[in-house]
């Protein structure tokens, strides 16, 4: 199948039609063919020839036999987990993810690192270790399968290192990477790169509460907080592939030091809370024990981070007319409840006349969504209709 659909020729026609019933299947998880015909208008005959295609391809299979109360019974039709796979990377400040992901979006293998701050020469040793090793360990798995890489990066990831403590000549080193080039020395695979907050947007639209909303905006509170768009049912990545960069939204008066939401709304801002109360560094990696330990300093920070959260959601709302806004992050679920719940309670205080005020509730996946939001849009890319 091509990647994008380009014109009229009949084969290219037939490649529209299987990525529709592709997408149909999809969504519903499994339709019979009668359904499937029913959807896309086609005959009867045509669809059971594009799905008889499908099913030799691998990309489809059928069930065992239902019988309805009148007619004969119905085959329920479903995408074969096995029939696609692509691997989805994250590229964080603190820890890097690499998985495998299949047809369903299901995590086949999963690997991560963890450092003081990210090197071009560390992220790519570890992938392309991570590319060698993992098919070793999946079963019903053939590299003949796999349609790309996803990549989630952060824009700009040498901007924002010194925060982190990194030096500036590692910095600068990212600002010339390319990464198709790089990559190519150790994979053919195709790459899709967007950025890091876009991707894990991706991942609550097709995984989360994202399939359930047309239109929504999305914050995910990691070491630094970004965020997403989706408008319409369909993920908006912008000219530069960096549309829903909220962390850049100004909260602050112009020319302040922490005039962006990233410097008000972020965990790196937590961890300097907690440096200068202990004394030393401290890197927050997820774990419940340093989160529930300093609970005074934590709920300070998630009052500060709902505020700079809810001026932004008010701010996004303003000018797309977004009526929800999911908000995640690299914690367990109290503190994203938590901080969903402070962050309602902010908006009332705003100003919000001339706009209805978005609703703002709680995202579904943590710390996996930019890895599965990149590893799916490859196969989102090639198999389904955009």
């Amino acid at each position: 199948m091509q990647a994008l659909y380009q014109g009229m020729d009949p084969s290219n026609i037939r490649d529209h039609n299987e990525r529709l019933i592709l997408s149909l299947i999809w969504q519903a998880e499994t339709l019979s063919s009668s359904k499937i015909a029913r959807k896309t208008s086609f005959s009867a005959q045509t669809a059971s020839v594009i799905t008889r295609n499908l099913e030799v391809a691998g990309l489809i299979r059928k069930g065992q036999p239902v019988k309805g109360k009148i007619g004969k019974p119905h085959f329920p039709i479903s995408l074969n987990p096995n029939g696609a796979f692509a691997f989805g990377l994250r590229i964080g400040r603190r820890q890097t993810e690499l998985i495998l992901a299949d047809f369903l979006g299901h995590i086949r293998a999963t690997r991560d690192i963890t450092y003081k701050y990210p090197t071009p020469q560390i992220i790519l040793s570890f992938v392309q270790k991570g590319i060698e090793e993992i098919p070793q360990e999946v079963a019903a798995f053939s590299m003949d399968r796999v349609v790309g890489i996803g990549l989630a990066v952060p824009f700009e990831l040498w901007k924002w290192l010194d925060i982190v403590g990194a030096p500036s000549e590692e910095m600068m080193v990212w600002q010339k990477i390319d990464f198709a080039r790089e990559f190519s020395a150790f994979t053919t695979l195709p790459l899709v790169i967007a950025n890091d907050g876009t991707m894990a947007c991706n991942g609550e639209l097709l995984f989360g509460k994202g399939r359930a909303k047309k239109t929504f905006g999305y914050f995910f509170v990691g070491t630094f907080i970004g965020g997403g768009l989706v408008l319409d049912g369909k993920l908006v990545f912008g000219q530069n592939n960096n549309a829903g960069a909220f962390g850049t939204i100004p909260i602050a008066p112009l020319g302040s030091e922490s005039s962006q939401l990233i410097h008000k709304s972020s965990i790196f801002v937590l961890e300097n809370m907690l440096q200068k109360h202990l004394g030393h560094p401290i890197s927050l990696k997820n774990n419940d024990l340093e989160w529930t330990q300093y609970q005074e300093i934590v709920l300070e920070w998630i009052n500060n981070t709902a505020q700079g959260i809810a001026l932004a959601a008010v701010s996004v709302s303003s000018v797309v007319d977004v009526p929800d806004i999911i908000i995640d992050g690299n914690f367990s679920s109290y503190i994203r409840k938590a901080l969903v719940e402070s962050v309602n309670k902010w908006i009332k205080k705003v100003d919000t006349r001339g706009i209805v005020p978005p609703r703002v509730e709680e995202g579904t996946i943590g710390l996996k969504a930019g890895a599965i939001g990149a590893a799916f849009q490859p196969i989102a890319s090639q198999f389904f209709v955009n």
